[in-house]
């Protein structure tokens, strides 16, 4: 399979409620679906093939914005590692270390991504692909900006100031009796759920809403990251900007047309990269870790 984005479907993964996977993968697939015959899907690491191509991508989620350097650093420690298992199975004359390598990434707001897909020609004259990838999207980064957007920046001791100066002008049965009340209650939530970063799936059913659009804005997360194994630097404009906003700016909601174009040309290129190898490198053979596990 090719031309495909695994999102990676372990405990960050499993523990976010249903609806929020199915829009997560809903949106990633939309905001994709200008290049002919790609698709998104949630799998287990377990189950990866073998040799990743290079017009595949790979995007973990962790929890927290403070996880997402470690976990790329990880999945860059298991990928060399597997990279240098394979070539010794394949019984190919290559030396990793002497090789010209561009696997790393600039961390965004939220997430990093990275690839080193290159064709090299080894010590007896065969073709080789080298396959290295990566993506991390944090949760909290994408309810970081839905919160934020639907409070306007205010924190919970400047929702709570603003309520008790409303009770002082109203009174408070009056107060308590207004729909102005209940916004401030549920704003009241929000603030809270950000403090104690409390789990989506744990997230109450008034929030339905919110939390979908917590999905929406993990999704544009995951795409640029996923972008950045196909494109390593970022565009002008729209999705794919440097500090894009994923969420509250409709500049920021969608690849732009220009960043569109540039990727359908390298994919197609990785592509003839790729059938132009002899030899490919598994980057998660069976005998050994999975970088994304």
């Amino acid at each position: 399979m090719s031309k495909t984005l695994f999102i990676v479907d372990d405990d960050a993964f499993h523990g976010l409620p249903d609806g929020v996977q199915k829009q997560l993968l809903k949106e990633t697939t939309r905001l994709f679906s200008f290049l002919p015959g790609f698709t998104v899907e949630a799998r287990k690491p377990a189950f990866f093939p073998a040799t990743i191509h290079f017009t595949d991508s790979v995007v973990m989620l962790v929890e927290h914005d403070d996880e997402v350097d470690a976990a790329a650093r990880q999945i860059n420690r298991v990928e060399d590692a597997n990279n240098r298992f394979s070539i010794k199975q394949t019984g190919v004359r290559l030396e990793l270390d002497r090789l010209k390598q561009s696997f790393g990434g600039d961390p965004d707001k939220g997430g990093v991504g990275g690839h080193g897909k290159q064709v090299v020609t080894e010590g007896g004259g065969r073709k080789v692909s080298i396959s290295t990838t990566f993506g991390v999207a944090s949760l909290e980064a994408a309810e970081q900006a839905v919160v934020e957007e639907d409070l306007h920046g205010r924190s919970l001791a400047e929702i709570l100031k603003q309520r008790e100066k409303k009770i002082q002008e109203k009174g408070m049965a009056r107060y308590f009796s207004s729909h102005e009340s209940l916004i401030s209650v549920r704003e009241e939530m929000e603030a809270e759920l950000m403090s104690k970063h409390k789990p989506l799936k744990d997230w109450d059913k008034s929030l339905k809403g919110l939390a979908d659009n917590v999905a929406t804005a993990l999704a544009r997360i995951v795409a640029h990251e996923a972008r950045h194994q196909y494109i390593a630097a970022h565009s002008a404009n729209g999705l794919g900007a440097d500090a894009a906003r994923i969420w509250g700016d409709k500049h920021y909601e969608d690849f732009d047309g220009s960043d569109q174009a540039n990727m359908v040309r390298r994919i197609h290129q990785l592509e003839t990269d790729w059938s132009s190898a002899t030899v490919h490198l598994e980057l998660c053979p069976r005998e050994k870790a999975s970088p994304f596990a």
